[in-house]
């Protein structure tokens, strides 16, 4: 029988699957062919609950070594479970914790503490797929806490999970998004509001033939203290030239002068009309430059995530900014760890569903909508597709243009387009390459020289995109992928990317 040391070496690696279990976990396969037999592997299934959980044991030919029983959770509920399993291992001859996997149904907040502890004393921890756990489920018209064990045991037999604890990045970065995702509604829902009261107040103020774009620092202020049409009809050009130029505004003295024209031509609203909307809007505003903050903050904790990540090579495609591929990168995970194309624009409901049945005589059928997708991954996807199409590399845009002209659904194919370059670019450690640039990275001179053309010019705006969230230095820091691959091409190449 091969040592454990031989065996563990390839499993966490570049293992190619050969089976045809798809969705088997790597790191369980490891813990089985480690331990060497199944009966040498203990199964810890977890059924979650907030005070008390179900859980029992078994080895990895799905025998019980110990029928259900309760664990609270609790500091004392862990102890308790940790004690159980150590006599567990002693008596079973399970030699490592690592053999020792411990998995529940997709843990919500309040068992995620649970779970790392256990994690962090050593014990291999995963999640369950809770679509997968019901469809184990011996009965759908009947279920108890049991019952849901037996359900997620017979999962875990199957390898069918996904590690957890540990710093995981994604994750990190997923919360971040999501909660920006959720603040971008509110502000929407108060920008709405602010409109409403701010046609009241003045008629046209806020649309797009205004003198001051809507919303802009400018705007903001005007609107902060006794706004209304009145009002500014009657304040002095010069204050109000002077206001706006405070604000950046080009041709403060011309925009003055049309606000002013603009607001002498509005309908004013009656005295009453006029104390309510100027209340309300005051603490729109409040709340909407608060949720703007916030906003910001977390824009620059996403980037600062992503800087640590290969998905960062993705920024370097023309059209695609920092906050927008962080989003993305959250929802997917690692792309590295994608073996085909097809699976992530599933996962992102951008893949044609497809039917076939009937024997190899009978045609597939293609079309319809997915059932089962990241909806939020499938917005921010198609996004990025709508981006190459108007602001992309031009090849990019050649082939959108192709695409469009032959009928067929641009954003949805430049979506799939760009997840396949963003994993190219994560798994070789580039930047984004035109073709031509691309055929025979070892060639010649006068492609080396190409090339390095082609980096000199596209690196002010790389840089301008991380400059403008002031993360420039962390970004290109020689311990982030990024800063590795400036140093080596400036060494390559022999060119200079200053900062």
């Amino acid at each position: 029988m091969p040592s454990t040391n031989v065996a563990a070496a390839p499993i966490f690696g570049a293992m190619k699957r050969k089976n045809i279990f798809r969705n088997e976990s790597q790191k369980l396969d490891a813990a089985f062919i480690e331990a060497g037999l199944p009966e040498r592997v203990l199964l810890v299934p977890l059924d979650f609950a907030k005070i008390t959980h179900y859980a029992c044991f078994c080895d990895g030919r799905g025998t019980y070594i110990r029928k259900a029983f309760t664990v609270k959770n609790t500091k004392e509920g862990i102890d308790y479970l940790v004690d159980q399993i150590e006599r567990t291992r002693a008596a079973r001859s399970v030699k490592s914790k690592r053999h020792v996997i411990i998995g529940g149904e997709d843990s919500a907040s309040y068992t995620r503490n649970f779970m790392d502890r256990l994690f962090e004393l050593g014990y291999l921890t995963v999640r369950l797929d809770s679509k997968e756990v019901h469809r184990q489920a011996e009965s759908v018209d009947s279920s108890t806490d049991k019952t849901a064990v037996r359900a997620i045991a017979k999962t875990l037999l199957n390898r069918d999970a996904l590690h957890t604890g540990g710093t995981d990045l994604y994750a990190q970065m997923r919360g971040l998004t999501r909660q920006r995702r959720r603040i971008v509604h509110l502000s929407t829902a108060v920008k709405n509001r602010i409109h409403t009261h701010a046609d009241r107040l003045f008629p046209g103020f806020l649309s797009k033939e205004s003198a001051v774009s809507a919303f802009s620092q400018a705007s903001l202020e005007l609107m902060a203290n006794k706004f209304s049409a009145v009002t500014l009809a009657r304040k002095s050009e010069k204050t109000l030239t002077r206001m706006l130029a405070r604000q950046g505004v080009r041709g403060a003295s011309e925009v003055a002068a049309k606000l002013k024209e603009q607001a002498s031509n509005a309908i004013c609203a009656d005295d009453a009309s006029v104390r309510l909307s100027s209340q309300l809007i005051e603490s729109e505003l409040s709340l909407f430059q608060t949720l703007q903050a916030n906003l910001n903050d977390l824009n620059i904790e996403c980037a600062r995530i992503l800087l640590r990540l290969p998905e960062a090579f993705a920024v370097s495609i023309k059209g695609i900014g920092i906050t927008l591929a962080a989003s993305i990168f959250a929802e997917t995970g690692s792309l590295r760890q994608i073996q085909r194309s097809d699976q992530i624009n599933a996962y992102a409901g951008i893949a044609p569903k497809v039917k076939q049945t009937g024997g190899p005589e009978s045609p597939a059928r293609i079309g319809g909508k997915r059932r089962q997708f990241n909806r939020i991954l499938k917005d921010y996807t198609l996004q990025a597709g709508n981006h190459l199409y108007l602001h992309g590399p031009t090849e990019l845009l050649h082939d959108a243009a192709r695409r469009k002209l032959a009928g067929k659904a641009v954003d949805t194919a430049m979506a799939r387009r760009f997840l396949r370059i963003a994993r190219a670019l994560a798994k070789s450690h580039c930047i984004y390459l035109p073709s031509d640039l691309r055929a025979g990275q070892h060639g010649t001179d006068a492609e080396s020289q190409a090339r390095a053309q082609y980096i000199v010019q596209i690196w002010p705006d790389l840089l301008l995109k991380w400059k403008r969230l002031g993360l420039h230095e962390e970004a290109f820091a020689p311990e982030t992928p990024l800063g590795d691959w400036r140093i080596i091409v400036q060494e390559i190449y022999e060119i200079d990317l200053p900062f």
